[in-house]
């Protein structure tokens, strides 16, 4: 017999027989208590139920909670990592700034050596023009000065004293016709005359050249005079030169008629 026949014929004769034979009724109730569970165990099945939801709640809150424990104590000990890596950043940043400012402070101080280099350097420069043109200001206002120094080199007075130029007409000097021939100082009295001539530093070509130009004068001035070089120093060629030459030298006397002036 097919499903669909049984099925309805057990909803047609099922109600039949139970209300005739009550029997099968007391016997089906008890089939049913068996196969399906009663009220109570239904109750009892979903009170436990709802206990094994709640454990599951409680052990998923617990969990929820140890794992934001866990993560906040990971995230406390990353923030402390970083911290000791920012303090160490710092701790370099400062001894990068130490090191600049060290730079800076050699970088000032070269600076301040390199002003004081150019600072000598130009003192330098003042020192050679003047050493250069000393010659030139012997004889210009220091007349007095030296003639002073000549008499007490001599021995003697000297009334007159002058910057002294003579003219070379046959160029007998400097092999140019017409040329002036300059002395730093010509003293002279009755009895002596001098020609003197003013160096900061005194070479053997300047000798032979003073030399030269003292021969002229006498032959100009038609006297013999005495040849004198003052100078503040001397190479020791030039000295030997002007002591075999008749020439006196006197150093150093440069230098103190600065000094005085």
């Amino acid at each position: 017999m097919a499903n669909s026949e049984f099925i309805e014929q057990l909803r047609t004769e099922l109600p039949k027989l139970l209300r005739e034979r009550p029997e099968v009724r007391h016997e089906l109730w008890g089939i049913m208590l068996e196969a399906f569970p009663s009220r109570q165990e239904f109750l009892a099945l979903v009170e436990e139920l709802r206990a094994a939801r709640e454990d599951s709640n409680r052990r998923f809150e617990d969990l929820r909670q140890d794992m934001n424990r866990r993560f906040e104590e990971l995230r406390q000990d990353m923030n402390s990592r970083f911290e000791v890596v920012d303090r160490r950043f710092e701790a370099v940043d400062r001894r990068f700034e130490a090191v600049d400012r060290r730079f800076e402070a050699v970088i000032t101080e070269l600076r301040h050596h390199s002003e004081e280099l150019r600072y000598l350097r130009r003192e330098v420069r003042e020192v050679r023009v003047g050493m250069s043109s000393l010659g030139d200001r012997v004889g210009r206002g220091l007349e007095g000065v030296l003639r002073e120094v000549i008499e007490e080199f001599a021995g003697e007075t000297f009334p007159f004293a002058e910057r002294l130029v003579l003219r070379d007409e046959a160029g007998e000097v400097y092999g140019v016709t017409g040329a002036d021939v300059e002395f730093d100082l010509y003293v002279h009295n009755d009895k002596t005359a001098c020609l003197v001539e003013a160096k900061s530093y005194l070479k053997p070509g300047d000798v032979l050249m003073f030399h030269r130009k003292v021969r002229f004068a006498e032959r100009k001035l038609g006297r013999p005079v005495t040849p004198l070089i003052l100078a503040l120093s001397a190479a020791p060629r030039a000295e030997e030169q002007a002591r075999a030459l008749g020439i006196r030298c006197r150093l150093g006397v440069v230098a103190a008629v600065e000094a005085e002036q």
